[in-house]
């Protein structure tokens, strides 16, 4: 493509404007990017969009804004006299200096620091900015000029300016206008602290230190100070320890949490002391903060001051304490974050849960374990939800033995732990407690436990499973049993479930269907379909039809198409409205023509037609497969 082929593109770019479409300016700026890349025509490019912005040429305000912006990508010496007679233009002096800031040529410097005196007061503004964007060093002296200017636009601007020029005249430019600053002072320092950090980032570290030395000073405002906190801390973080450490106890909330904040940036364990030695002293507030920053050091060091902050006679204070302990407590932990869960008010309360949960080290299974066998009532419930938590493998004997005791409140809190404390060597103690327990709430949450706990091996072993559902006489038993099967979806129980289908007990056999829904792979399909076909007991029908979709929506490796198919297949048995609706609502799932059909047909069907049409419409709007 060369830039002869663009004429009709940049007819249109010049008759453009805001409201209209921008494909002829995608269409230039993928020209104008391929030619930058391969280096081709860049000269002739240039000087056909000066002509654009030739005094006569017809083109619009956004057509010149457009190619003011593509000069400044690919402008050159070339481009600055057109662009500076510009700058005197108030409608064009914006897209102007915009290029001119970013064309890399002194001459661009040079046309912008030439119009900055003579140029109206929103226009000034503007170039004061662009020669602060060039970080022009020879502009210094006539924007410290404007520093005093009664407009506050322009004022503002050459500060701005200066401070981004950031060399040592800058520097000291603003600096003589601070003492003169009356209404602006704050702006003129702010000014002076940025310019400060270019100084520094430029490698003159001893000048910004100074500058900030002098902008702690106590009279400044708070604000400032903060700003030069920052900044002495990041130019020499030893000479600021002592400031910071003064600003501790500084009566100005933003000021103090500004020195913690800085304080916690520094490692090591002076800073961890500092903070233990003025914790004391502190108001409410501020030791919050500084209990914040010490959970965040991790220092262990700083374990005593946050335990005993826990009796604090602020309630604030103890939560913070209690927050802390979950990253910097240990073992010897447990008995205080223990009685704050059961006893402290709602907010601590939390604090002290998670904590319990989070607390790592040696030893702190162990010690909640301990815990939970000594301990009685409410604060042995939270140490067994805390055991659980934690997935406390220490923890699982002692909640074995809490789970088959006569405290049913405790029973059923460790038979929930167990689910995430236990590991699969311990099912046969869950199976055991399964067949004991005769609480049916408790027996329910310990099949889950149990399923829950089998699942994690690699191969689960149900064949306990299925010998003590042989052998049971107790319903209740066995049907907690078959539900367990479900859950573990091991192929082993497939033929006591089968069996189970055909038990003349109507509870077994929906057990079975029930545990037959709940498989984890397609294993039982056929056997719910053949059900939902043939059972003549219509509930039944009904539990293996919506089994079967279950199944069918579970994640496999079957393609979109065989879905479908299987689908299909039960389509004919759904006579009540719910089992349409169902399916119609697994089809989308599978977006393929054969889908699409079978929605589209079941639009006709008054009682889904509405189901119908939105299933059809989705599959349409994923795109037939």
């Amino acid at each position: 493509m060369k830039l002869a082929d663009m004429e009709p593109v940049l007819t249109r770019i010049a008759a453009w404007d805001y409201s209209q479409a921008r494909d002829p300016l995608y269409e230039f700026s993928s020209f104008l990017r391929a030619a930058a890349a391969a280096q081709s025509e860049l000269p002739q490019i240039e000087a056909r969009l000066l002509r654009m912005l030739a005094p006569q040429a017809a083109i619009t305000l956004a057509g010149r804004d457009y190619v003011c912006r593509e000069l400044s990508v690919i402008g050159t010496a070339a481009s600055v006299a057109v662009l500076a007679r510009m700058l005197t233009d108030r409608a064009t002096a914006d897209t102007a200096r915009y290029a001119l800031a970013r064309i890399p040529v002194p001459e661009a410097a040079d046309a912008l620091r030439n119009r900055l005196q003579a140029a109206p007061a929103e226009v000034r503004a503007g170039i004061a900015n662009a020669l602060g964007e060039r970080r022009d060093g020879k502009s210094v002296v006539a924007l410290t000029g404007l520093i005093a200017s009664s407009d506050a636009g322009v004022a503002t601007a050459a500060l701005t300016a200066l401070a981004r020029i950031g060399d040592e005249k800058a520097l000291a430019a603003i600096g003589s206008a601070a003492p003169n600053a009356a209404v602006r002072r704050e702006e003129v320092l702010r000014a002076w602290v940025r310019c400060a950090g270019a100084v520094a980032a430029g490698g003159d570290k001893a000048t910004a230190k100074s500058i900030y030395q002098r902008l702690i000073a106590p009279n400044e405002p708070a604000m400032i100070r903060i700003a030069a906190l920052e900044g002495l801390a990041a130019v020499d973080a030893k000479a600021a320890l002592p400031v910071l450490s003064r600003e501790l106890g500084s009566t100005s909330s933003e000021i103090q949490a500004a020195a913690i904040r800085l304080l916690n940036r520094v490692p090591g364990a002076e800073v961890t002391a500092l903070f233990r030695k003025r914790y004391p002293g502190l108001s409410p507030i501020g030791q919050v903060r500084v209990l914040s920053a010490l959970a965040d050091r991790g220092d262990a060091a700083a374990r005593p001051t946050v335990t005993a902050a826990v009796k604090s006679a602020t309630a604030e204070v103890r939560t913070a304490a209690l927050e802390a302990l979950g990253g910097i407590g240990d073992a010897s932990s447990v008995s205080t974050l223990a009685e704050a869960a059961t006893n402290a008010p709602a907010e601590e309360q939390a604090a002290a849960r998670e904590s319990l949960a989070m607390l790592r080290g040696a030893n702190v299974d162990t010690a909640v374990a301990a815990a939970i066998a000594s301990s009685a009532g409410k604060m042995k419930l939270e140490l067994i939800r805390a055991a659980g938590e934690r997935a406390s493998l220490e923890s699982a004997d002692v909640l074995m033995q809490i789970a088959q005791g006569s405290d049913a409140e405790a029973a059923l809190a460790a038979i929930r732990a167990l689910r995430n404390a236990a590991n699969p060597e311990q099912a046969p103690a869950l199976l055991d407690a399964v067949m004991k327990i005769a609480n049916a709430t408790q027996r329910r949450e310990a099949a889950m436990t149990l399923a829950s706990v089998m699942k994690r091996a690699r191969k689960p072993a149900i064949g306990s499973v299925l010998a003590a559902f042989g052998s049971s006489a107790d319903k209740p038993i066995k049907l907690t049993l078959l539900d367990v099967m479900g859950q573990v979806s091991a192929d082993e129980a497939l033929p006591v479930l089968r069996a189970g289908l055909k038990d003349p007990d109507p509870d077994i056999a929906r057990a079975a269907i029930l545990a037959l829904t709940a498989w984890q792979t397609p294993a039982p399909l056929p056997d719910l379909l053949e059900l939902a076909r043939t059972d003549s007991n219509a509930t039944r029908q009904i539990l293996a039809l919506r089994g079967y979709m279950k199944v069918v929506s579970m994640p496999s490796e079957r393609s979109a198409g065989e879905s479908v198919a299987l689908l299909k297949q039960v389509w004919p048995l759904a006579k009540l409205q719910a089992e349409k609706r169902a399916l119609l609502a697994l089809l989308p799932l599978y977006p393929t023509a054969e889908a699409l059909r079978m929605a589209e047909a079941a639009v006709g069907d008054a009682a889904v037609s509405r189901e119908a049409r939105t299933a059809a419409d989705t599959i349409r709007g994923l795109g037939v497969q």
